[in-house]
This record gives structure tokens, sequence and C-alpha cells, in this order.
């Protein structure tokens, strides 16, 4: 830049610093009028509750449609937190929460309504958060409506899910004219629903990327309604369940721990594998814990069958054949028939993947007696308590996912039940795309895999596209650039996100973009890993980013696929116990070796905060 352009550029930002000063000056007056407005109904000896639902809702309506340029969503968000603020400052209100089958989702529900200011406190039952209603400064918050009581406690405000289902309703001290919204009945939020223009079949009339081409159509037909008709493999009040862990993620309360194989094997899969993953993460979440961030534990597995490839034929001396993408689709032998796309391979993935959550369901069950041990390891002193275990998967097999998405009554909305998470990955994430098209029509969280290849346009509108709301927990932007080009591109993808306010978490892949040939094989450096981890964790605090996790391919298997870490594999060692079909993976020591490293960023990033 010239210096003339340095100094128009000091000049503009000394306006957004005078712009800052006067918006904080206002919020103090705000908030001291607000003082002034209670002292005023104390004087009367006015007993209602300081909050006025109405009149929030009034000026939150006001507001955006005076705005211009302001997001509705930024103007509730914003403007409900001030309030929020504003009410503390009038009297110290409790967020009194009943008994809930989805505690998670329910705090996360309350705090987006009533903002972050409150304490929120859980109740015994429900008859102990209406009586804390009516003896004090306190907002009882239930799932069933309850009618007046002797005109002083009622119903005033309603808790609606992303989909505008009734969740909660809140009760308290407040006049009948200051109520906000009437709960809707179902019929009358059924009715307010927007019609939706997706379907699960959708994305077959878009371009795609990466699809199988089998050679027998009729064959995958049957397969397709075989699963069709089969039980769903996740419940959705587990993937809600996610949702609401990810939305603590996307509000910077947690780091996600995912790993798992490259892609899982029909030949190697056995109940101990599973067993070693689910520990492998277990110790990582621990070693992360034990730094002072809660995790959210998220496996590889159940699901990760299958890999796009960058060719779709591979040459061995004068042989071509079609790549190896999957057991899911066809072997690894390097023989004409092994590589024929075989969509009964489908329903082994099926069986398998079924085997698989139900023992990660067992094995999250007998854990609970062996954490204590896993705490002591890291130095953990508070108490153990259950960890649930959620599987994710790359969704690019599009006629598996579509046979197991169903649409779920309760929620009135089209759930992928292969997994909990699903992701696009890099090469599939074409905006027109089959891939982009499913994936936005159901209601799992999605992972979007960022490469250097992505333009900020192209950016933009694919987080439009899969999560036009914007709703916290729904988006996960997985960065994978490689350890020497995270920083050339990862900054403005953030400025992005922060700029267009948008509640996405951001993780990092710190694998895919650091894969190199050494000896003929295929392999990744620890310490390229470790580098882009702790490029992603700086780049994000100094881009007021919260670093949301990490995304590994790993196994607890001994193997020798990647080199360094502190057992210092050597290229030598290379060829020792190189086991992958796809692509080189961590073991157990080098996928701690990545833990300890985010650990050791989160405690830093903590210690400067506190300092600050």
């Amino acid at each position: 830049m010239t210096q003339e352009q340095l100094q128009d550029l000091a000049a503009l930002r000394g306006k957004l610093d005078r712009i800052d000063d006067q918006i904080l000056d206002l919020i103090e007056q705000r908030l001291a009028a607000s003082a002034d407005i209670a002292a005023r109904k104390d004087a009367e000896g006015d007993r209602h509750l300081k909050i006025r639902p109405k009149r929030q809702v009034q000026i939150l309506d006001r507001l955006k449609d005076r705005s211009d340029r302001a997001a509705p969503m930024l103007i509730e968000q914003v403007w409900r937190e001030i309030m929020a603020h504003s009410l503390q400052a009038q009297a110290m209100t409790d967020l009194v929460l009943a008994p809930s089958d989805n505690p998670e989702l329910l705090e996360a529900r309350v705090r987006a309504h009533f903002g972050s200011a409150a304490s929120v406190r859980w109740a015994a039952s429900e008859a102990h958060a209406i009586r804390a209603a009516l003896a004090g400064e306190a907002i009882a918050i239930v799932t069933e409506s309850i009618p007046d009581t002797e005109g002083e406690l009622r119903v005033f405000d309603v808790l609606q899910s992303e989909d505008g289902r009734n969740v909660a309703f809140a009760v308290g001290r407040v006049s009948a004219e200051n109520i906000a919204i009437q709960a809707k009945s179902p019929a009358e939020a059924k009715a307010h629903q927007p019609k939706s223009d997706w379907t699960p079949g959708g994305w077959r009339s878009r371009p795609a990327e990466q699809l199988i081409d089998y050679p027998d159509p009729e064959a995958l037909s049957r397969v397709e309604r075989r699963l069709a008709g089969s039980e769903p493999l996740v419940e959705v009040a587990d993937i809600i369940h996610l949702r609401a862990a990810l939305a603590r993620v996307a509000n910077g309360e947690a780091i996600i721990m995912q790993g798992g194989d490259c892609a899982e094997s029909f030949a190697e899969f056995d109940a101990d594998k599973v067993r070693v993953t689910y520990n492998l993460l277990l110790r990582m979440g621990a070693i992360v814990r034990a730094a002072g961030s809660d995790v959210v534990h998220l496996a590889r597995i159940a699901g990760q069958f299958a890999k796009p490839r960058s060719s779709p034929v591979e040459t061995i001396g004068e042989v071509t054949l079609p790549s190896y993408r999957g057991d899911a689709v066809n072997g690894p032998a390097f023989t004409s028939l092994a590589r024929v796309p075989d969509p009964k391979r489908l329903l082994d993935a099926h069986r398998q993947a079924q085997v698989t959550i139900e023992l990660l369901q067992a094995y999250a069950s007998a854990s609970y007696a062996d954490l204590p041990r896993v705490h002591r390891e890291v130095g953990l002193k508070e108490p153990p308590r259950p960890i649930s275990m959620f599987t994710s998967h790359e969704a690019l097999l599009l006629n598996y996912e579509q046979a197991l998405t169903r649409f779920d009554e309760a929620s009135e909305q089209w759930w992928a039940t292969s997994g909990h998470m699903l992701w696009i990955g890099d090469r599939t994430r074409q905006l027109d795309g089959a891939h982009v098209e499913f994936a936005r029509g159901v209601g799992n969280p999605v992972g979007l895999k960022c490469g250097p290849s992505i333009n900020a346009d192209d950016f933009l509108r694919l987080m439009d596209r899969i999560d036009p709301d914007n709703l916290p927990g729904k988006l996960v932007l997985i960065g994978r650039f490689g350890a020497d080009k995270v920083a050339e591109h990862l900054p403005e993808l953030m400025r992005i996100t922060c700029r267009e306010g948008r509640k996405v978490i951001w993780s990092i892949d710190p694998m895919h973009g650091n894969t190199r040939t050494v000896e003929g094989l295929k392999t990744r450096m620890v310490g390229d890993i470790v580098k882009e981890v702790r490029t992603f964790f700086e780049i994000a605090e100094a881009e007021g980013v919260h670093g949301g996790g990490i995304h590994l391919e790993m196994t607890g298997s001994d193997v020798t696929e990647c080199l360094g870490g502190s057992i210092n594999l050597a290229r030598e060692d290379l060829g020792r116990r190189y086991l992958t079909h796809c692509d080189p993976r961590l073991n157990e020591t080098q996928a701690l070796d990545v833990a300890h490293a985010v650990a050791a960023m989160v405690a830093d990033q903590a210690k400067r905060a506190n300092a600050a």
C-alpha cells in the first residue's frame, strides 16, 4: 500500500473506534435508564416482573423494519442480549428450568431467547419452578403450558424450535397486557410452516461429482428399496442432542474432537477395533478437558465406507482398473472382479454400521465405570459423567443417504438417519451439485470441507444454501489447507464469517493438505499436522473466532503410516506396518500427541484471556 492508502485506512479504523465508543456510551445510558425505570416501579409498589415481553417484541420488529444493512438475525441476537442486561439492571432475575427430556437443547433455546445476563438454574420439578416464579424475581421455564393463577402468574412467552414447534413456555408475574405471543396449537403451528421445495431425491436432477457408475441399475434399485424399508441407524433425538452440543461449540463453550479411520473396512472389523477407537477419542477428549475446555466427541465411524478419489482409474504396470472407492463400493484387491462396483456392498455397510453403533452405545454405558482411571491419567478432578459418542461420515454415496432419510412427524423435518453428522468433501461442494442439494434439506449438522480452491463468493453462497437460517450447531466449516497454505487462505474466510454474522463452527482437518509421497508410499508428517493445528488456533484467536476443533484420520492400531511424533517414526519404519487401503493415519501415540498440542493451545489462550 502507498502511504496515502495507509493513512486512509487508519482514518477508517479511527472512524470505527469512534462508532464503538458511541455504541458503548449509548449502552451505558440505556442501562442507567433501565435502573431509573426499576426505581420508579418499586416506588409505585408494582409486584410484576420488570420484564416487558410485548414491548421487547415491538422493539425488535421496529428495528428490523428500519434496518438497511443489519440482518434480522443480527438484530435479534444483539438486542435480545442488550435487553437481557437491561432487565438485570432493573432487577436480578433468575431463569428456573423445569426438568426436560432434552436439557441441553432446552438450555440452548432459553439462552438464545433470554440472553446470557440472567443466571440459569434447574428445578427439581415443574412445581418447584412454578413456586420460584411466584416467590421472587424469577421466570419459570416449563415444557407444558399452565393456566393463569388468579391473574398474577401466567404464560407470557413461548420458546420455539427452529422449525416453529413449541419447545417450552415462560411463566412469570407478568400482566396480561404485557404478554408477548400466544402459544400455537399443533394444528396452527403446522399451518404456519413454510412449504419446502426440497425432497430426499432432488439431488438426482443435479450434476454430481464422485458418484458411482453401477453396471446394474436394477440391482442398485433393489438395494435402495431394502435400505428404505430398514430401521434408522440413529435416532432423531440423538441428532438433536448433537445439534445442541454443537451450538455450545458455536458459542465458544466447547471443542469438537473428531477422528477415526480414513475408510472403514469389512475385513478388519471387530468389536475390539470399535472399542479401541472409542477409548482413544475418550482419552484425547480428556486431555483437552483437563486444559479447560469441554469436548464434543465425534467419531468418523459407522458410515465412513467410501472415499472420493482424484482419478476414477488406477494403473499398475500395464493394467488399468477402476480405483478402489471404499468397501461400500468395491474391493481393494487389484483385480477386475474386485474393482466392479457392487450395490450389495451397501447392505454390508449398513449392517456393519448398525453393529458399530450398538457397540458404541454399549461402550458408552460401560465406560462410566472406567472414567475415573482416564481422569487420573490427565489430572481431571471433576466427577466422571457418561460421555456421548456421536457418529459422522462423508455424505458421498447419495443413493445410500437418500434411502436412509426419514421424515419425523414430531419435528416435521427430514433427517439423514445414516449418522448423526454428515460432511461434504472438498471435491463435492459444487454450489449447484447433487451433494450440496442433498445436505441442504436434512436437519442434521453438516460439515463443509474448505480447501485452498474455495473462493469467497462460493463460500458465502454455500453457507446460505446449507444453513440459510444461520442456526448455531448446524454448519461446521472444516479447513483443509496444509501447513504451508493455511495462513494464506484461512484468515480471509474467517473474516467473511465474522463480517456476515455467521454462527458457524470452525474446525481444522490437518491431514489432507499435508500428504506427501516417500519411497512410493503416501504419508504425512506429524510435525506438519501439529503445525497446521497450531496455526489454525493462532489465526482463530487473532480473528476473534473460536477455534472449534480438529478432524483427524487416525486409528488405535500400531500402524506406521505417518512419520514423526513422540515415538519418532522414521522413513525406514514406513513400510513396517503400513496397513491403510487409502490415506495414511495417525497411530494411537501420534493422535495423543496432537491432542496434547490442542490442549496446550487451549491452556495458553485461557491464560491470555484471563490476563486480558
